[in-house]
């Protein structure tokens, strides 16, 4: 299991990117990128670091403990003032005994609950991914690490390589540009490589890159080795179902990691203990072998923002209780280079005026409403109800 020792430096930050996300989902506080990048061990709790309240305090040590199967009480003692306090309780008490982890989907609001996930098969997970990354000299990760995929795969596989891991987050591009060398594998979702593309990052002679989150497209693909990365993985999986099939390009299909294996529209997982659990995937999957597969859209009406799942009908319920706003519905626009935008078109009441000064403060009153991924980037003011066959207006 030394294989499976988490770093308390990295068991920190973890916990870190859970007070993130919990309290944009539960206090609809939301914590900018770079701020979250500087949280650390020695990051406070209180004034001058996470600043939490007491409920805010609870609910953060709550979420940290779900995730390492814990009682809350271990994780928040009395006299904890830093994140490093933290970290140490989740340590030791992972250290005793971790059979069970919790997952919370990225992008789900604050009643939805935590995928339990039993820690051998995350361990497995990890196993897997390490196989297909091996003979790599050093990972560098711009992804969370309290994701499921994030966690096997940057924080758990680097173990079993025996690698080093950075985390790049912080980074700007020039010094990501600079902090790659010979060897290194770097982790990122399509929406963070294409930021990484256009900034004119260059990966160094045998280099990989490794992608998940979002299906990854065939330009993007190819602009990744125009930059110097010869070799892609790509991984495919789920917050619910742990890590599923990797494929090498866009044009392949996706091919099942040993554990899975087909059962009609369903697939069976066994995990190390011998257990075999029967689980529908998160997406339609369209079967070319018993062991490959190509991806259809999401079961359940989602769409990828970012590499987080929103849902389109739930943010047009939640708009259309503004003051201003008779009906709303909301579509997404894929637009070229695979950046997907969400469009709100708004039916106002008759008496509200469709000005820009209306679409700021509706956008505004979204701010404290939504997630950073689930905002709306352009707003529509209809005449008539839009039907949801229709094409979005120009």
């Amino acid at each position: 299991m030394k294989a499976f020792v988490i770093p308390r430096e990295r068991i920190a930050r973890i916990i870190a990117a859970l007070a993130a996300e919990e309290l944009g989902a539960r206090f609809k506080r939301h914590v900018d990128f770079l701020t979250l990048a500087g949280w650390s061990e020695e990051t406070p709790l209180g004034a001058g670091g996470l600043a939490l309240s007491k409920s805010e305090r609870a609910a953060c040590a709550r979420r940290a403990a779900d995730f390492f199967g814990l009682d809350p009480v271990l994780i928040d003692a009395a006299g904890a003032e830093r994140l490093a306090d933290w970290a140490r309780a989740a340590e030791d008490g992972a250290t005793r005994s971790l059979t069970v982890m919790r997952f919370t989907p990225a992008g789900r609001d604050s009643e939805r609950e935590a995928c339990a996930h039993p820690a051998d098969e995350v361990f497995a997970d990890a196993a897997a991914a390490a196989n297909l990354l091996y003979g790599r000299r050093r990972m560098i990760s711009l992804v969370a690490p309290h994701g499921l995929l994030g966690f096997s795969t940057t924080v758990l596989t680097p173990n079993l390589l025996r690698i080093p891991c950075l985390d790049a987050r912080g980074l700007s591009p020039d010094a990501l540009g600079e902090t790659l060398a010979f060897g290194d594998v770097l982790v990122a979702t399509p929406t963070l490589w294409r930021y990484v593309i256009r900034e004119g990052v260059l990966a160094p002679d045998n280099a990989m890159g490794v992608s998940f989150g979002e299906p990854m497209t065939s330009d993007l693909a190819a602009e990744m080795r125009k930059a110097g990365f010869g070799a892609i993985r790509e991984f495919y999986g789920s917050t619910e179902t742990g890590l599923v099939a990797w494929r090498d390009s866009p044009d392949e299909a996706f091919i099942l990691f040993d554990c899975w294996r087909r059962d009609g529209e369903k697939m069976l997982r066994r995990s190390p203990s011998g257990a075999v659990r029967r689980v529908k995937a998160m997406d339609i999957l369209h079967w070319e072998s018993e062991r490959s597969f190509r991806l259809g859209g999401r079961r359940d009406g989602a769409v990828q923002v970012g590499a987080v799942n929103v849902f389109p009908d739930r943010i047009a319920e939640t708009i259309s209780r503004h003051r201003f706003v008779e009906s709303c519905e909301v579509s997404a626009d894929g637009r070229p280079g695979g950046i997907t935008r969400l469009i709100a078109h708004i039916r106002l009441n008759a008496e509200i005026p469709p000005t820009e000064q209306t679409a700021r403060e509706i956008d505004a009153w979204c701010r404290t409403q939504l997630g950073s991924h689930e905002r709306p980037r352009i707003y529509h003011f209809e005449a008539e109800p839009l039907r949801r066959d229709d094409e979005p207006s120009a």
